[in-house]
């Protein structure tokens, strides 16, 4: 009886132990393939940029981009849902779903409000299945905007209480100092046809596009301007001056990396808009001076060819070193560089959803 006994327990210890064994490998092969899998989903990784986009003249739509990478392959039958949330009042905006490609996917929104930051605060990126309305399925990504920083970003790129049509400061900036190039054009090409008239009009002209409606050298351009179609002006805000363009980026840049929530990407990107302003801030200031001496001596084009030359610069930008490229350095970078980073200093990043 007592060796039977000792078998038994024998047994039983052999069998709780092989139990163990099983409920410990489990838990070692669960482990595993948990932390591959949360592995998996914490490589994922994207951003947003906002932008205005342009569908002619005075059409301004707010839009953004998004990219992310190392996606996991879609499940047949699902997609990549990406929303716009307010967290105070819980609405929910759909921006569409990403384009995939590979493991990466896109997407560019195309708006109709008047700010794309104002709808909401967050933005997430669902795995869904079938069509929904709202993020039901597994979160994969999220991005909150900080919102202070962000109210004034939205200042810069996509709205402005105070500017006609209520475009962004910097959309202001790119279009204005677009304007004066072509303008420049034009005048370089009756500076050669020796038009006193036009060119007596186009001095005016860039006059107006610079100082604004504000500036001591605005003025309507006259009638025989106008008989001859040379009409071309400025929106009337300005580049330069306390209230124009140049000033109102720089201001509200300055107070969007002013608050407590702004971002390191932010700062970087604000000093480097703010060295493109400062050279197009400069350039124009020789444009103004001798477009003043031309409007009033328009026989004497000896300033035109500078004229062209720095308009040029304050659109495009110039590569000063020759090294090929336009660099974020005093002397090179123009509106162009200025409005890219403005872009870049409203990249929202987002990380994997928990």
């Amino acid at each position: 009886m007592r060796r039977f006994q000792r078998r038994r327990v024998s047994n039983i210890v052999l069998i709780v132990g092989l139990i163990l064994l099983l409920v410990i490998a489990s838990g070692l092969i669960g482990g595993v393939l948990l932390s591959q899998r949360s592995s998996a989903m914490s490589s994922a990784k994207g951003q947003v940029a906002f932008f205005t986009n342009q569908n002619g003249p005075g059409a301004n739509r707010d839009a953004l981009n998004i990219v992310v990478h190392d996606l996991d392959t879609l499940p047949t039958g699902s997609e990549y849902a990406v929303w716009l949330i307010n967290q105070d009042t819980e609405a929910v905006m759909t921006l569409g779903t990403l384009k995939m490609n590979n493991h990466t996917g896109s997407l560019t929104y195309l708006g109709s409000n008047d700010n794309l930051l104002f709808p909401g605060d967050k933005i997430e990126i669902t795995l869904e299945q079938g069509t929904v309305v709202a993020p039901a399925g597994k979160v994969i990504l999220t991005g909150t905007f900080p919102i202070k920083s962000f109210a004034h970003v939205g200042h810069l790129l996509i709205d402005y209480p105070q500017t006609p049509g209520k475009i962004g400061l910097l959309v202001g900036v790119l279009e204005q100092t677009h304007l004066l190039d072509i303008q420049a054009a034009v005048l370089q090409n009756e500076a050669a046809n020796q038009n006193t008239a036009a060119i007596r009009c186009e001095a005016q002209s860039m006059l107006d596009i610079i100082e604004g409606k504000h500036g001591s050298n605005y003025k309507q351009l006259d009638e025989s301007c106008t008989l001859q179609m040379w009409t071309t002006t400025g929106d009337g805000f300005g580049l330069q001056g306390k209230d124009g363009y140049l000033t109102g980026s720089t201001e509200h840049a300055g107070f969007a990396i002013s608050q407590p929530d702004a971002t390191n990407a932010m700062h970087v990107h604000t000093a480097l808009m703010d060295v493109s302003l400062s050279n197009i801030n400069g350039w124009l200031t020789t444009i103004d001076q001798d477009a003043i001496l031309l409007r009033t001596h328009p026989t004497d084009v000896a300033k035109v060819e500078e004229i062209v030359r720095l308009a040029d610069s304050a659109f495009h930008g110039v590569d000063v070193n020759g090294d090929g490229q336009i660099d974020p350095v005093p002397g090179e970078v123009g509106a162009i560089t200025a409005f890219q980073q403005g872009q870049f200093i409203a990249t929202l990043t987002l990380n994997s959803g928990q």
